[in-house]
């Protein structure tokens, strides 16, 4: 076979682990990774949401490690504990599958401090987790940073941002100097690279996405509607789209909870992962959505760093993100496996100018549409149809579940918030 994980260098042990898991040809980041990874350079890897980048940078790891030694050789950060599960999971399934005898361990926040140290004494190879979690154990040296090899930083361009870099630098100044250090992400700003390159010695600049683009299958809708009327179109969405699995992209983390509330009050089974909430939480809210138990999952970007829930057929943005590069993250969510999805923003006219500089930065093409009659259909289309019908009721009414409810219908899930409020206080 021309492109094959044989000719891209992987051992047999783990291909025949990948063929476990149905995985038989490798993608282009995991084809040109593997020799530069091996070589023991720095690497900074791009490649688009999707494109298996956990198994690329997890395979040529699998093959660094010593499995006769039992100490820690290779550190991987990423930005979330969702991804850090991912990733823990992942390198657990191609361990068993593949019979390699790689151990590894789960270091992130929020979770029990002692269960972790417990797990570090059964001396594991990897260490996989949060940098803020990882740094403190290596300062209680409970994680021995001076046998540590290589360093991964996944989704590289949220991992060195002004928020997480200092964690990242920390846990990088605590192992050796002849270390290595990979870097991947769907995209790197200029800004990233430099930064990058700072911590770095001589990397190798890795390119998977030039020519890569969102897959055909997803289809781009935008729907305008005033602010304030944007739940009730996600209500409408809902129900008129018979939606069993979606995304909703919010750009403020504060405003999740409001929105899950929301969505609930209406009859709509609905989670979010957002900051505060605690590691079981967040866990217990992904195992709803994929087992079913939820419909809709709300989200910020980085909450869904990483995050693969298969079947997911809508992706809606309440609110537009100001970056190409995160309307293809939360884009990518959906149309997984050759599958169809749908990618809806629900924008207000001052918003429309991002749907512009996405058809343009990103070569796709949004068609405008809206709700009609439970149906979701072309603007143009609704136009022709009413055009010359007088008769045409124009009245802001929307129909959810078969009761006729107007715009300003939220009133009764602010009033019930209020009354719940007042009895906790009375109480």
């Amino acid at each position: 076979m021309e492109n094959s994980f044989e000719k891209s260098g992987i051992n047999i042990e783990l291909i025949k682990g990948l063929e476990k898991q149905g995985i038989t040809t490798p993608t282009e980041i995991q084809s040109i990774i593997v020799n530069p990874f091996m070589e023991g350079k720095d690497i900074v890897g791009m490649s688009y949401t999707g494109s298996g980048k956990t198994l690329a940078y997890l395979l040529p790891l699998f093959m660094k490690v010593d499995t006769s030694l039992r100490s820690t050789q290779a550190i991987v950060l990423t930005p979330t504990h969702e991804l850090a599960v991912q990733v823990y999971k992942q390198a657990e399934l191609l361990a068993k599958n593949s019979e390699v005898d790689v151990k590894t361990a789960l270091i992130i926040g929020g979770a029990n401090i002692q269960r972790q140290i417990d797990k570090l004494k059964e001396k594991p190879q990897i260490v996989i987790g949060s940098a803020g979690r990882i740094h403190d154990l290596i300062k209680k040296r409970k994680i021995q940073a001076h046998t540590v090899k290589t360093i991964v930083i996944d989704e590289a361009d949220r991992m060195i941002d002004d928020l997480n870099i200092s964690s990242v630098e920390a846990v990088v100044k605590t192992t050796l100097k002849d270390r290595q250090i990979v870097m991947l992400s769907a995209s790197i700003t200029d800004k990233a690279s430099k930064k990058a390159i700072s911590l770095m010695k001589k990397p190798v600049f890795l390119n998977a996405s030039k020519e890569e683009k969102l897959p055909e299958n997803i289809e781009h809708i935008y729907i305008t509607a005033e602010q304030r009327e944007k739940i009730i179109v996600i209500r409408k969405l809902v129900h008129g789209e018979n939606i069993k699995k979606g995304i909703v992209f919010i750009n403020n983390n504060e405003n999740i909870e409001v929105i899950v509330e929301k969505l609930n009050y209406h009859g709509i089974k609905t989670v979010g992962i957002y900051g505060k909430a605690n590691k079981y939480e967040r866990r217990d809210a992904i195992e709803d959505m994929r087992e079913g138990r939820a419909n809709i999952l709300v989200s910020s970007d980085l909450s869904a760093r990483g995050l693969d829930i298969a079947g997911v057929t809508h992706v809606i943005n309440i609110d537009i993100p100001e970056e190409p590069v995160y309307y293809l993250h939360r884009a990518g969510r959906t149309g997984r496996a050759g599958e169809k999805g749908k990618c809806i923003s629900i924008v207000t006219e001052f918003e429309k100018k991002w749907i512009r500089k996405y058809e343009r930065t990103l070569g796709i093409k949004f068609s405008h549409k809206e709700m009609s009659y439970g149906k979701l259909v072309d603007v143009k289309e609704v136009k022709k149809s009413n055009k010359g019908n007088k008769f045409f009721n124009s009245k802001k009414t929307v129909k959810v579940n078969n009761k006729t409810e107007n715009k300003n219908d939220e009133k009764g899930f602010f009033q019930k918030k209020a009354e719940k409020a007042l009895k906790k206080q009375k109480n």
